[in-house]
C-alpha cells in the first residue's frame, strides 16, 4: 500500500510539474499571441476611390507601417478619427465602411499592424504591437491635416482592445472613444475559442496560458472622456456578453452602451444615421 501511495504521489508531482512547465512555455513563448494575430488576408496593391494620403511610418529595426489618411472631398474636416482595425481587416476592405463618415465631414486615419498586409516585421507579440499603436498615434497627431482638429478613437472587434488602451494612454489628446464588437479581455475571448486549442473542458487554464497585455476592463476605467460601446446582440464572433462585461467595468457617467442587431461590426452599414450621430455627439461635448 505504501508503495502504491508513493507511486501516486510521484505521478501527481510529475503531472503537476509538466503542467506548470507547459503553461510557462506557452506564456513566455507568447504562443497565443502568434495565434491571435495570424492571418493571411493580404493584397497586392492599395487602391481607393476616396481622397486619401498614404504614409509609410518608420519604426524601430527598419519596420515600416503602412497607413492611410482618408479625407472628405472639397471640405475642411470637422474632426479626425483614428481607427484601430479588427483582426484580418486591411486598409483595402476597411475603407468600405468609411464612406458615410467621409460624407459627413470626418477624416479617418488607419494603419496595418507590423507583419500584416503592407506593413513589414512580425506581429507575434502584443507588447510590441501595443507600443507600435501608441507610436503611430503620436505620429498621427503630427500630421498637418490633423493638427487643431478634434480627435475620436474608433476601435472595431480586436481593434477595440487597442482603442481602449490608446484612449486610456492618450485621453488628454482626444474627444472620446467609440468601440464596436469588442471584448473585455483576451483571456475572456480565449475561453470563447477554447475549442480551437482542444481546451473546451479546460477553460480554467486559459487565463494562465494567455498574456493579458490589453486588460480592457482595467483600461476603460481610466478614461473620463465620452465612450460609446456598440455591440450586436446577434454577434457571432464576439459574444454580446463580453461587450456588456466591458461596459459594466466602465465609468457609467461618461459611457453609453448601444445594443444593436446584425452581423459583427456592421453597425455603421445597418444603422448609419444613428452611428454617425454618436460621433457627432462626442464632437459637441
Amino acid at each position: 500500500m505504501k508503495r502504491l501511495f508513493k507511486i501516486l504521489k510521484w505521478t501527481s508531482i510529475s503531472f503537476i510539474s509538466i503542467l506548470i512547465l507547459g503553461i510557462l512555455f506557452v506564456r513566455f513563448s507568447r504562443l497565443t499571441d502568434k495565434m491571435i494575430y495570424q492571418t493571411n488576408n493580404n493584397y497586392e496593391v492599395f487602391e481607393s476611390n476616396f481622397n486619401h494620403q498614404v504614409f509609410h511610418i518608420p519604426l524601430d529595426n527598419e519596420i515600416s507601417i503602412h497607413a492611410v489618411l482618408f479625407k472628405p472631398d472639397s471640405i475642411k474636416p470637422i474632426g479626425s478619427i483614428f481607427h484601430h482595425l479588427g483582426n484580418g481587416m486591411t486598409l483595402m476592405n476597411a475603407q468600405n465602411m468609411y464612406k458615410p463618415l467621409l460624407e459627413n465631414g470626418f477624416q479617418i486615419f488607419a494603419y496595418e499592424r507590423r507583419g500584416f498586409a503592407k506593413s513589414n516585421g512580425k506581429d507575434d507579440n502584443s507588447v510590441v504591437l501595443k507600443n507600435d499603436a501608441l507610436a503611430i498615434f503620436d505620429r498621427f497627431l503630427e500630421i498637418e491635416n490633423v493638427k487643431k482638429t478634434d480627435i475620436i478613437i474608433w476601435g472595431t472587434s480586436l481593434g477595440g482592445a487597442f482603442a481602449t488602451m490608446n484612449g486610456a494612454e492618450r485621453q488628454d489628446k482626444i474627444k472620446g472613444v467609440v468601440l464596436e464588437g469588442t471584448f473585455s479581455s483576451f483571456p475572456d475571448m480565449g475561453k470563447v475559442y477554447a475549442h480551437l486549442l482542444n481546451l473546451e473542458k479546460f477553460k480554467w487554464l486559459i487565463p494562465a496560458l494567455m498574456n493579458n497585455d490589453f486588460p480592457s476592463e482595467e483600461e476603460i476605467k481610466k478614461i473620463s472622456k465620452p465612450i460609446v460601446i456598440i455591440h450586436s446582440i446577434s454577434d457571432s464572433q464576439v459574444p454580446f456578453e463580453l461587450g456588456q462585461k466591458l461596459y459594466n467595468a466602465s465609468n457609467k457617467a461618461n459611457t453609453e452602451f448601444w445594443e444593436i442587431n446584425g452581423d459583427h461590426i456592421k453597425g455603421i452599414n445597418k444603422n448609419t444615421e444613428e452611428y454617425i450621430a454618436k460621433f457627432m455627439k462626442i464632437l459637441k461635448k
